[in-house]
């Protein structure tokens, strides 16, 4: 049986989403076996522009590495919100930041509102939305499993203890509330 995932990570640049997107694909790569691709495009100010990683993981070969229909999309600012929100079929999770998206519009696919920028500030720094965002994912699709991201983080931040910590700390808030969310 296939299992495949088209994920869009979009928001605004600075917000460490193509860092979200190489964890995702070196997890399922290294760790699970799987095949990933991952693009991204951004503006060439880098910081405060539209920005978006897209990322395929699958247990079959990966003939197409640009995303057709996206199963989960990951909007972290406004911008990216309005950009998705209208283009959604039934089967797609739009996951969105509650603090930022103030008018949830009608779509067809199901949306998911949670306070992400809020818990990355309670556990201590606003640049670890992204990561609580991925945990996010994992927990809502089952895409990879739990530990497997874990590794990455340890590998990704090993030598930078405290930073490590709080990854896994913001990845292990968004797993656990990955299953509720405002719909």
């Amino acid at each position: 049986m296939e299992h495949k995932y088209e994920i869009i990570l979009s928001g605004v640049g600075g917000q460490g989403l193509i860092t979200s997107g190489s964890i995702l694909g070196e997890a399922a790569v290294v760790h699970e076996n799987m095949n990933a691709s991952l693009s991204s495009s951004y503006g060439v100010e880098t910081r405060g522009t539209f920005t978006k990683s897209d990322v395929i993981i699958s247990n079959k070969e990966i003939y197409y590495p640009e995303i057709l229909k996206g199963d989960v999309i990951l909007t972290l600012a406004p911008v990216a919100y309005n950009k998705y929100v209208s283009s959604l079929n039934k089967d797609t999770i739009l996951i969105y930041d509650s603090n930022l998206i103030k008018e949830v519009k009608d779509s067809k696919g199901k949306q998911y509102g949670y306070p992400i920028t809020e818990l990355a500030m309670e556990l201590g720094s606003e640049k670890i939305a992204n990561i609580i965002a991925i945990g996010i994912i994992v927990k809502k699709t089952g895409v990879l499993k739990k530990d497997s991201v874990i590794k990455v983080l340890k590998n990704k931040f090993s030598g930078k203890e405290k930073i490590q910590k709080l990854n896994i700390q913001a990845f292990e808030k968004g797993f656990e509330i990955g299953s509720g969310g405002v719909l």
